[in-house]
């Protein structure tokens, strides 16, 4: 009898509702866990980009940076370079602030250089306005400078004279600017401090000689016997 009644529920046959509800169940289950599934991926991508980020920033601004230190004034980057070294003249002393805005006019130099070399004819304006404004700065400040400063700033000064000039030969134009005005008072400030020193006959005439250079604005001679005087 019992593998009869066995035999007989091989033919039992759900109901058709109760198929239709069953399959919709398990449907509706699957798409939940595919559901929940994306966007647990979804977040995982998420938390690694925002993980990144910091890094990748990190590397653009490096990139930017490196490529803005070739730049020239006129150039879409400059403004980047010119940005590093106002945080440069910010981090100085007082008494440095006129060499640091010497190099920067130095380094114009070098800049108009290179634009005369590659004839960039647009950038030469932007390039001497930027020597400019720097040897003004620096002339702005030279009252501030120490012993031990202006003697740096004299040998600072030589090199930049000796390169304007090649420069100005080379452009066939004047870009001095306050350059005069920088060197005279510069001059002024390292015969009064060697004035108080005590020297030799043979540095006085020195000495006397750097004047009378400076008073025939000669400062380029002039700086080269104060030089000799101060490394001795």
């Amino acid at each position: 009898d019992l593998i009869k009644q066995l035999k007989g529920l091989k033919e039992i046959k759900p109901r058709n509702e109760w198929v239709l509800l069953t399959k919709r169940q398990i449907l509706s289950e699957e798409s939940g866990v595919s559901v929940r599934h994306s966007m647990s991926n979804i977040f995982a991508v998420f938390q690694w980009k925002l993980a990144f980020a910091p890094v990748v920033s990190v590397f653009i601004v490096i990139g930017l940076f490196g490529f803005a230190n070739t730049t020239v004034p006129g150039d879409f980057l400059f403004p980047v370079k010119k940005a590093a070294e106002i945080a440069q003249i910010g981090l100085s002393l007082t008494s440095e602030k006129p060499e640091v805005h010497l190099r920067l006019a130095n380094r114009r130099l070098e800049e108009l250089s290179s634009i005369a070399e590659t004839n960039k004819v647009r950038n030469l304006a932007p390039a001497i306005k930027e020597f400019q404004d720097s040897i003004t700065e620096a002339v702005n400040g030279l009252s501030q400078s120490d012993s031990a400063t202006l003697k740096d700033l004299a040998a600072e000064t030589q090199k930049m004279e000796v390169t304007k000039q090649r420069i100005e030969s080379v452009l066939g134009i004047q870009i001095g600017g306050e350059t005069g005005k920088f060197e005279n008072q510069l001059i002024g400030y390292l015969i009064s401090d060697l004035e108080k020193r005590s020297l030799s006959e043979e540095d006085q005439k020195l000495l006397a000689e750097a004047k009378k250079y400076s008073e025939a604005g000669d400062y380029t001679l002039s700086l080269e016997k104060i030089l000799v005087l101060m490394n001795q």
